[in-house]
């Protein structure tokens, strides 16, 4: 018989031993440990209450993560994570555990639940699908290598330029707060904001983090959004003016996590000319509840 309990009635062990061994044979190495598994829970805002883990046997065999945030007012939620141990999928164990998050959701008065997919997981995605979750966007999670040359082709004082903490992003009109997840400012830790000024007007804003080696030593720099005021004409050279700032000729990795393609379709495709790559895609899915 299959028991569900939320995670927070469960002992870490059990946690970690349901993610690995639910993420086992999986698209990328998402093997954890106990340190990190509450690293990421307290990061991206993901609650031992509201996730959930099955057990057979008194053995853990599959998990969902889940959080929710309170943005412009409603109460989104995220699944961080399906993973179901592997002599037990497609054996209705990834359904129940949506039903029983969805259950939960609804508990907790969330208006919308969101969670991303890998493409090419057609099963995973037709099991959302049946759940009631839609394709809303295509993202892809874009890279360029560090000594990989970058031409933005704008010029340096075209605009001003302002430094503001990444929390007020959440301010700005045009701010993507329906973003992925992970690409929120929330989930921003340790990052740095810009926006862009003219006369005046707030025209655009990004937010990225500098990531550093154990030496101290600028190796990456991930990138989170980067957009301009929908209404501008010059809504291309307003990007390449913050891509400039962010990137310049630094010769690290550059990173572009969840990405978009349609929502933010500008910042895309000048990321593409600018020879990013794609190096893993997903859809993201939303549910209204």
């Amino acid at each position: 018989m299959i028991e569900i309990k939320r995670l927070s009635e469960c002992s870490l062990n059990d946690g970690v031993k349901a993610w690995n061994d639910g993420f086992k044979g999986y698209y990328f190495d998402a093997t954890t440990t106990v340190e990190n598994f509450i690293n990421r829970l307290v990061a991206e805002s993901l609650s031992p209450t509201l996730s959930v883990v099955a057990y057979r046997d008194g053995q853990p065999i599959g998990i969902v993560l889940n959080g929710i945030r309170t943005i412009n007012g409603k109460k989104i939620a995220w699944n961080g994570g399906t993973g179901i141990a592997t002599s037990y999928r497609r054996h209705g164990i990834g359904k129940a555990l949506i039903e029983k998050s969805i259950e939960v959701y609804k508990e907790e008065g969330v208006e919308i639940a969101t969670l991303e997919a890998i493409s090419t997981n057609t099963k995973a995605i037709s099991l959302y699908e049946k759940l009631g979750y839609k394709i809303v966007d295509q993202l892809e999670y874009l890279e360029i290598k560090e000594n990989s040359h970058t031409n933005f082709d704008v010029a340096h004082n075209a605009y001003t330029l302002s430094f503001i903490p990444t929390q007020s992003i959440a301010n700005i009109p045009f701010y993507n707060s329906m973003n992925p997840w992970q690409t929120q400012w929330q989930s921003a830790k340790e990052s740095e904001a810009i926006t862009v000024i003219d006369n005046k007007r707030v025209v655009g804003y990004a937010y990225y983090r500098k990531v550093f080696d154990k030496n101290g030593v600028h190796e990456k720099t991930v990138l989170f959004q980067c957009t301009s005021d929908p209404d501008r004409e010059d809504s291309n050279d307003i990007i390449k003016f913050m891509l400039n700032h962010i990137f310049g000729n630094e010769k690290t990795t550059k990173v572009i996590p969840n990405l978009p393609v349609s929502n933010s379709r500008l910042t895309y495709q000048i990321l593409i000319e600018l020879g990013f790559q794609a190096i893993a895609k997903q859809v993201f899915m939303i549910r209204q509840l």
